[in-house]
């Protein structure tokens, strides 16, 4: 127990700063009336609740960790709140429509709550399919180009020309082709990963030492299995290295993707209020949006560190 308390003095004094930052917050967002000229009001407990479960999270990772940085995030964090609730409080900032306060900005969870679960589950569902077609088959295809050269010398250029489009061009011509919206939106996340993915694979497959695959061919292993025993094992720290990186790619063209004329998701619902000029609405799906990567790339992180205990 002892051993968990412990922090380095400068850490200990940052540690405080940031509970400082925190209660502050809590007691102007009580207390710190409202500019008069501001027309709309909100609850201020949804806010409160996000500050304090914000602390929450960043006190036991900062004792866990023992990393300074999540001192440094928690003290830029609290202070940027401050600086956003004393603006809109005494009227630095008085344009409600374009800058809601942070109780207005959090209480749309509260309004807004069934119907932003309901746009993230079919954003989710979107993104998996659309995404997980294409890891399969840009990897299983880049193994076979890295590995076969006349198959690489052929799609490589190929793919070398189709990375340089925006897939989101390829939009209309899907629409056209396929029988739903929705199967054109998961086109358009398969055209935004897979490309990249297979371009990886390949590279990754170059990068084997020679003296491996040297060594497994005088031990009588055949095509399929350096492929399967020893190509595909040696490039999976970097597959799922490389899937972080593709998700991102992928959530870019999640919000346009939906906009095809899906009518669910996180696009979707940041699209319909930016319509009826809801910008409480909007910031309120971007930090969705800012969430669930935050929690897709910490999992992807994760099951990396639990798949490849043997790298570094």
């Amino acid at each position: 127990m002892k051993k968990f308390f412990k922090l380095e003095k400068g850490a200990w004094f940052e540690f405080a700063l940031a509970t400082l930052l925190l209660i502050v917050n809590v007691i102007l967002t009580l207390k710190l009336p409202y500019y008069s000229k501001h027309k709309a009001y909100y609850d201020s407990a949804p806010y409160i609740v996000v500050l304090i479960a914000s602390y929450l999270i960043y006190a036991p990772r900062l004792f866990l960790t023992k990393k300074k940085s999540a001192n440094d995030i928690a003290v830029v964090l609290y202070s940027f709140f401050i600086l956003w609730e004393v603006s809109y409080k005494v009227g630095w900032v008085h344009n409600d429509l374009l800058i809601p306060s942070p109780e207005g900005l959090f209480h749309v969870f509260v309004e807004k709550g069934p119907e932003i679960s309901k746009d993230v589950w079919g954003s989710i569902q979107l993104l998996f399919w659309g995404f997980l077609l294409a890891v399969v088959f840009g990897t299983f295809l880049g193994l076979l180009a890295g590995w076969v050269p006349r198959v690489r010398e052929v799609l490589l250029p190929i793919s070398n020309v189709i990375t340089l489009i925006p897939p989101l061009m390829f939009s209309a011509y899907m629409i056209m082709i396929l029988s739903t919206f929705r199967q054109a939106a998961i086109a358009v996340i398969f055209f935004a990963v897979f490309w990249p993915t297979f371009q990886g694979m390949v590279m990754r497959v170059g990068q084997i030492d020679p003296q491996i695959t040297q060594a497994a061919r005088t031990m009588g292993v055949g095509t399929i299995g350096m492929m399967r025993k020893v190509i595909f094992p040696y490039c999976l720290p970097g597959i799922i290295t490389g899937i972080s990186k593709s998700l991102r790619g992928a959530f870019m063209c999640l919000a346009g993707a939906e906009m095809l004329g899906v009518n669910l998701g996180i696009g979707f619902f940041i699209e319909k209020y930016k319509s009826f000029a809801d910008y409480r609405c909007v910031l309120a799906g971007i930090v969705t949006v800012g969430v669930i990567t935050t929690l897709i790339d910490l999992a992807v992180n994760k099951l990396k560190k639990t798949l490849i205990r043997w790298e570094g």
